[in-house]
């Protein structure tokens, strides 16, 4: 079985995510930009550049778009997802895109206590978001992994600035969106983590931990608008071939977390058709059971299991380490709506 695993030691946002998958893919760049233009989004398109990060070779995706774009709510997003053409986005990496959509208007509803569907991503940051979603969902399919396993991930540190005001690092969206997921935080004095990125790999990761034992196949990295900035970040995605699976004790137990379809939490995430990465895209393995009556979670430190508990959340972030300012932030404490 091949592992894609995510390396966020260093942050992860959405551009970072969708640069480093592209990098990894052979022909990746092709795929991308020829699924973005079957989106068919008047004026929308994508460039794949290189970008030096600490003297390191990286890529950078940039979501450009040539025409004013709407005011958009999640049901726009979600049409805009479900009009898709499959023969370039296949229905599972819609059904994982939405999910991870929902869960970026979910943090900000609850943070903003609005209802869901009140929740808009303003202007060009609906565009970037539809595109680093689907995008990274895409090229994370592309790869063949059996599963996907993640870093902790580095949350940064100090404040940031946006249309709400300032606030410390995680902002709200973020720290709403680390529920359940492994994370740390570093002396950056800076956000490291986006809305968007939390939420694509909430979406699609199994586990975290160290990379996995095996051989390396591929290697990507990946890079992001403020990622030559004071603290000079990048992304890696590795494609690993070999190791185990680690069994989950609650293997066979009903799904007490929110599980639907009669899925069981012996369903291990993989990518393809109908066996998705967390069944449906949601957080079904929280709060499984054992026989014994102990609690588990599909959420596990480097020792085993612990009792963190997802949830279903969302907000929208833009550049590489921006906030959730307005549901789309600008980075490193920049003023909301801009780009990612």
């Amino acid at each position: 079985m091949k592992t894609l695993y995510i390396e966020c030691s260093l942050g992860v946002s959405g551009d970072m995510l969708l640069a480093a998958l592209s990098d990894l893919v052979p022909d990746g760049p092709r795929i991308l930009a020829e699924a973005v233009e079957a989106l068919g989004l008047p004026g929308v398109s994508v460039r794949l550049t290189e970008q030096m990060v600490q003297g390191i070779r990286t890529r950078r995706v940039e979501v450009l778009e040539e025409s004013p774009q709407p005011l958009r709510h999640l049901k726009d997003l979600t049409d805009i997802v479900n009009a898709a053409p499959e023969s370039h986005w296949p229905a599972d990496v819609k059904e994982l895109g939405l999910a991870a959509l929902t869960r970026l208007a979910q943090a900000e509803s609850t943070v903003h206590g609005e209802p869901l569907e009140h929740i808009h991503f303003h202007e060009v940051g609906a565009v970037d978001t539809v595109v680093d979603t689907l995008g990274a969902v895409l090229l994370a399919l592309a790869t063949g992994a059996g599963r996907v396993v993640a870093s902790p991930v580095n949350l940064g540190s100090g404040f940031v600035t946006f249309s709400h005001g300032r606030f410390p690092v995680p902002a709200p969206a973020s720290a709403e969106l680390a529920r359940g997921m492994l994370t740390f935080a570093a002396d950056s004095g800076m956000e490291l983590a986006t809305p968007t990125g939390l939420a694509v790999l909430k979406t699609l990761a199994h586990e975290y931990g160290p990379l996995p034992l095996g051989t390396v196949l591929a290697l990507g990295y990946g890079s992001g608008t403020y990622s030559t900035g004071a603290y000079p970040t990048f992304l890696r995605a590795f494609l690993v071939k070999g190791g185990q699976r680690r069994a989950r004790p609650s293997d066979g137990q009903p799904c007490h977390g929110g599980a639907s379809h009669g899925d069981t939490c012996d369903r291990g995430p993989t990518l393809g058709r109908g066996n998705l990465f967390g069944p449906h895209g949601h957080d079904n393995w929280t709060h499984a059971h054992a026989s014994d009556g102990r609690e588990f979670t599909d959420v596990r430190d480097f020792s085993g299991e612990h009792g963190l508990h997802g949830s279903h959340e969302a907000d929208e972030s833009g550049g590489a380490h921006g906030s959730g300012g307005a549901h789309k932030s600008g980075g490193h404490g920049s003023g909301g709506h801009g780009h990612g």
